[in-house]
């Protein structure tokens, strides 16, 4: 995914003690320190400075852990994400 006309450009992260799955859609997972995280219901040991390219439904608190996205309004809105209709 990624910012609209940007490949693999992401617009936030949270810790994974923040994630709002409700507001947000995750797509990769990010271990600032060796730490074992469950993701989607699997725990997975992940060491430091790795990632995972994943789309993110479920995630543990787990301290160091980071997840990337974007608001769900970029992946669900208008491509102009304006009030005005696309200009086709």
């Amino acid at each position: 995914m990624g910012v609209k006309g940007i490949g693999h450009v992401y617009g936030i992260i949270h810790a994974a003690a923040d994630a709002d799955l409700t507001n947000y859609a995750y797509f990769k997972v990010y271990a600032g320190a060796d730490s074992t995280v469950t993701i989607n219901g699997v725990s997975v040991t992940m060491a430091k400075g790795s990632d995972i390219d994943i789309a993110v439904k479920s995630i543990s608190a787990t301290a160091y852990v980071y997840v990337i996205g974007e608001p769900m309004n970029v992946i669900t809105g208008d491509v102009t994400l304006s009030n005005y209709p696309a200009p086709w």
